[in-house]
């Protein structure tokens, strides 16, 4: 049995400053209030507090009440409590009833920010980066430090007893469960884990397991679901995604009315989905019912009658602070809201007027703002010249992740349209096309100032940028990017991303099966395991900040040549076993480099048995890049052939399909072409690093070999003779 597709109609409903993740939600009804349509309450960055309901009859959003943070500082999680609003501010925590009557507030004096909060009366649950607390009645009953970054925090009751516990979504691809000031159970995911839910289910359901069902989203795009008992996790599904579209938003609601719950996810690079579970099939992966894209990043999803009462509409919140309203009334596309199922009364001059009336005065008031504006630059303009300076800060959003395609997306947003980014470098990197780029690259020679200087020129109007970059192994550095909005007077915002020297290896989660061919490094010294914990953390991507133990063992990817590295260590000791010679070599000149700063002396040693094998094998998995790039040239003389006969045929049906194929991808070759001279350059670098590497672990200098290496790579290249090259040369 197959899920019925999901249809909505859009209605943007208001829009605010932009806001955190999280801080948009549906006040459910009471029972006194039934009838009603629910409240929508939503907190921004600027300190706003505000609750509003839809009015279709007046074609209007009223106002219920507002309210500002009392330090200044903008909102950062809202959480619900039957009808009653919890809100997070800085360090503070605030309560108010649905009426907007404040009833709650507590200075917690924590060394963090709180990022998330979770609410069970009497029990708050805080986190900020690092700090976890839990408040009992406003005083704080619980306090740990989680090993690495906290993402997202719900309560989740796991055991049979009352006290009060909670789940963190951690940076370091964990799921942790807190118990008082205790890490109770820890699970794996596929990736930093950005957003956790709890799945409700049906009471029929529910009885016949006990468990709990915890839905999560992750940085590089999964949504899955772990069982937790308490024996401690369990797996029970998972969907695939993809790095740019990272999980920023997860809810539950029986939205189609089956019985069942839904799953309403909203990703950062803009996308909204709604998954479905078939009736029965509850552990098996949900199907997807309803996707939308808003172009920017989805900070918030909560659903219920907002728009109608029959049935539950899907309210989203987007990052620069947009409400947008999707509900099963796709009899009309107008915007604002009007009476669901029902024809706009025909003839209802009263409404007109009065819509009529509204709409000038407003076109008044943005008048005369702009005419105020307009006098006060003028002002300050008479006072400064052309120089004139301004401070205005702009909430930017970022994301440097590593795609499976082994280059890094640098994703940047702005609470307000994007004019330019400069992306400055200090050390090489490669700049790669996006499909959803709206940009003039530009590149100019950085003049000492590092090693790459190239500016994106906005041609549409946009508040959100994506940047694709290819780095490269063995060099480390800084990018930074300098963002202009497109306001006047001109300011801009920067944003810095260390670039490491391992910067194309992914962390696994599981020990993969290490090839036969492997070396070995062994370094020894007057090192603690905390010290050399953080070399590696500098290093290597996606290594926990803390270390909670006194030894430790991580497995990494290259996204690139699919190679493996094994690091274990512990005080005085660290062993590092890898296929590929050259990987191992960067992690020493890095490692000793670092050791030396402090002072601290260290020997390495090599077990070097299968340098000729893991040569072989790396060369191996470089072949058939190497081959294509090398192969491009003929393939664009064929395709000059081809497009003559195409031009003379007009029927190419009686081409081979591998010259049809070659016909169907023109643009895609001559793209790749114009780029190949670069990539091949950047493979042939890899090569000759391997080469070298291979002869310095042996204590030898094959400089004077280089170019008969080149030769063989550029002009005569064939896989067997570069292997027997590497074996006798």
């Amino acid at each position: 049995m197959s899920l019925t597709k999901l249809e909505y109609n859009r209605i943007d409903l208001i829009a605010m400053a932009a806001i955190s993740r999280g801080c948009m939600r549906v006040i459910p009804r009471t029972e006194a209030g039934k009838a009603k349509r629910q409240k929508v309450v939503v907190a921004d960055m600027s300190g706003a507090l505000n609750c509003f309901t839809v009015d279709p009859k007046a074609n209007d959003v009223k106002q219920v009440f507002k309210a500002a943070s009392l330090n200044g500082k903008g909102f950062s999680d809202i959480d619900l409590n039957k009808d009653k609003i919890f809100t997070a501010a800085g360090d503070c925590l605030r309560a108010f009833s649905r009426k907007g009557k404040e009833f709650f507030k507590v200075e917690t004096n924590l060394t963090e920010p709180i990022g998330n909060i979770a609410v069970a009366t009497p029990w708050v649950w805080t986190a900020g980066d690092y700090v976890v607390a839990c408040f009992e009645e406003g005083n704080e009953v619980a306090y740990l430090n989680s090993p690495d970054h906290v993402n997202d925090l719900i309560m989740c009751a796991v055991k049979s007893d009352k006290k009060a516990e909670a789940v963190i979504a951690c940076q370091d691809r964990a799921l942790r469960v807190i118990q008082g000031t205790d890490v109770v159970a820890t699970e794996s995911c596929e990736g930093a884990v950005v957003s956790i839910q709890n799945l409700t289910l049906p009471a029929a359901t529910k009885k016949q397991t006990d468990s709990n069902e915890l839905l999560y989203g992750t940085a590089n795009g999964f949504l899955g679901s772990k069982k937790i008992s308490g024996h401690g996790f369990s797996p029970s599904w998972s969907l695939p995604g993809n790095a740019q579209g990272g999980v920023s938003a997860l809810q539950t609601a029986d939205v189609s009315g089956d019985g069942l719950p839904e799953i309403l996810l909203g990703r950062d690079d803009g996308i909204f989905q709604i998954f479905g579970f078939e009736p029965g099939l509850q552990g098996s992966p949900p199907s997807l019912l309803f996707q939308t894209t808003v172009s920017e990043s989805v900070q918030a999803v909560d659903s219920g009658n907002v728009l109608q009462t029959a049935t539950e509409d899907v309210i989203i919140c987007t990052y620069t602070g947009k409400v947008i309203g999707y509900t099963t009334d796709t009899s009309s596309d107008d915007m604002p809201v009007r009476l669901p199922g029902k024809a706009p009364p025909a003839g209802n001059k009263k409404g007109t007027q009065e819509k009529k009336k509204k709409l000038l005065a407003l076109q008044e008031e943005i008048e005369k703002m702009k005419a105020k504006v307009q006098q006060k630059k003028d002002e300050y303009s008479k006072c400064s010249g052309n120089a004139i300076a301004v401070t205005a800060t702009h909430n930017v959003k970022d994301k440097f992740v590593l795609d499976p395609s082994a280059a890094w997306f640098l994703t940047l947003e702005m609470d307000a349209p994007i004019d330019m980014v400069i992306l400055k470098s200090d050390v090489d990197i490669e700049l790669l096309d996006t499909d959803s780029n709206p940009c003039i690259v530009s590149t100019s020679d950085p003049e000492g100032a590092g090693k790459v200087l190239a500016s994106y020129r906005c041609t549409e109007s946009t508040s959100r940028i994506e940047i694709k970059v290819r780095t490269v192994e063995g060099q480390h550095g800084t990018l930074e990017a300098y963002i202009i909005p497109f306001l006047t007077p001109k300011t801009c915002q920067m944003t810095s991303y260390s670039i490491k020297p391992l910067s194309l290896h992914q962390r696994l989660n599981d020990a993969p099966a290490l090839p036969n061919c492997c070396n070995l490094m062994k370094v020894d010294g007057s090192f603690t395991v905390t010290e050399m914990h953080s070399w590696i953390a500098q290093c290597l991507p996606e290594v926990p900040t803390l270390l909670q133990s006194e030894s430790a063992t991580f497995y990494f990817k290259s996204a690139f040549q699919n190679t493996i590295l094994r690091c274990s260590y512990r005080g005085n000791e660290a062993v590092f076993v890898s296929d590929n010679i050259t990987t191992l070599s960067v992690l020493w000149d890095f490692i000793s480099r670092l050791a030396t700063s402090k002072k601290i002396k260290l020997s390495v040693s090599f077990d070097n048995t299968n340098l000729d094998e893991s040569c072989k094998r790396v060369l191996t998995l470089m072949h058939s890049k190497l081959q294509y790039q090398l192969s491009l040239s003929d393939r664009i003389t064929m395709m000059e052939a081809l497009k003559e006969i195409e031009i003379q045929e007009q029927d190419v049906s009686f081409l081979s399909r591998e010259y049809q194929q070659v016909l169907k991808n023109v643009s895609t070759l001559e793209k790749e072409f114009a780029m190949q001279p670069r990539r091949l350059e950047f493979l042939c670098s890899i090569v000759k690093k391997l080469f070298l590497d291979k002869h310095k672990a042996k204590g030898q200098n094959p400089t004077h070999k280089i170019p008969l290496l080149m030769q063989k790579l550029q002009e005569d290249y064939s896989l067997d003779s570069l292997v027997n090259f590497f074996a006798t040369g």
